[in-house]
């Protein structure tokens, strides 16, 4: 079971400002720059990201999505409900949910960044949350 009081916890150490919401965004299309074009940010420098308004905007989305999913895991409707918001955005951009595999490592380096850092401990309960999160959407059919 993921310890969801812990990663609420650290979710919370993480104030998402104009300054650092896109992080999450830099993260992932520097570790999985085919993701980009799914973005339309295929060929733009990572880095730049940080001061466009339109990824400013999906990165606060974004982050907190992901912030809701510790909260929401207990419940199994809440927890549906708050990876619906998560299909929504990959829907919208035309990337499929076979994907998400690959977000824990970007969100992990933005937290690390910009949330006090990340423990070994928060690690492996954020990325038991990802797995399961991953796990489940393939059980809806969502992918």
């Amino acid at each position: 079971m993921v310890n969801a009081d812990l990663l609420t916890q650290h979710a919370s150490n993480y104030k998402l400002t104009k300054d650092n919401a896109a992080e999450y965004f830099v993260q992932l299309f520097t570790k999985h720059p085919e993701l980009a074009e799914h973005w339309n940010a295929d060929g733009i420098d990572p880095d730049s990201l940080a001061k466009a308004q339109r990824f400013i905007m999906l990165g606060m989305q974004e982050m907190q999505l992901f912030f809701r999913l510790p909260k929401t895991i207990a419940d199994e409707r809440q927890w549906r409900s708050a990876l619906s918001g998560v299909k929504e955005s990959f829907g919208d951009n035309d990337c499929s949910l076979k994907e998400f595999n690959k977000v824990s490592d970007a969100f992990l380096a933005a937290m690390e960044k910009h949330a006090g850092g990340v423990t070994a401990e928060q690690k492996k309960e954020w990325n038991s949350l990802f797995d399961k999160a991953y796990a489940d959407m393939k059980t809806w059919g969502w992918y």
